[in-house]
């Protein structure tokens, strides 16, 4: 019996402490809309990665950037992988270009996401401004409409 505890335990722990390296998808993004000039924060998501242990840099226009960066705690995933993100505040400007770049033992070589300052500033749309003025003249037509046919139905009675 003591042997058969001691062959269970044995492997259990083997296939434990033998998860093999997996390395890290990643992706960045900001985390809000992008106007140049204004105040933002990328962000470098890190997830799928085995052992918990990576470094993330970050570049602006080829040049590495430390002030503003942070990285927060690793969190499992629930297939025993782990995740983790990096942010960068930053103000964008017309032509930057920011890379975040993953280290970790599962991967050959670095892995480098990049993100373009220029594709995705956000335009002002009149489709909203379009939207509001259609349904507020439709909303004052159905109050005339309705107001005619109610003073119109008082006079024949």
């Amino acid at each position: 019996m003591m042997r058969l505890y001691i062959f269970v335990l044995a492997i259990f722990s083997a296939v434990v402490s033998t998860k093999a390296e997996e390395p890290p998808v990643s992706s960045i993004y900001p985390r809000d809309y992008v106007t140049h000039g204004v105040g933002n924060t990328l962000i470098c998501h890190v997830t799928g990665f085995y052992p918990p242990a990576l470094t993330v840099e970050w570049t602006k226009n080829n040049k590495k950037v430390t002030e503003g960066m942070a990285l927060s705690q690793f969190r499992p995933n629930r297939d025993g992988s782990y995740n983790v993100f990096s942010t960068l505040s930053f103000t964008p400007e017309q032509g930057d270009i920011y890379t975040c770049t993953v280290r970790h033992q599962g991967l050959q070589q670095p892995l480098t996401r990049e993100w373009d300052a220029d594709s995705e500033v956000t335009v002002p749309s009149i489709g909203p401004s379009v939207f509001c003025g259609v349904g507020l003249t439709v909303g004052l037509l159905g109050v005339a409409v309705g107001t005619f046919f109610l003073v119109k139905g008082n006079n024949c009675n």
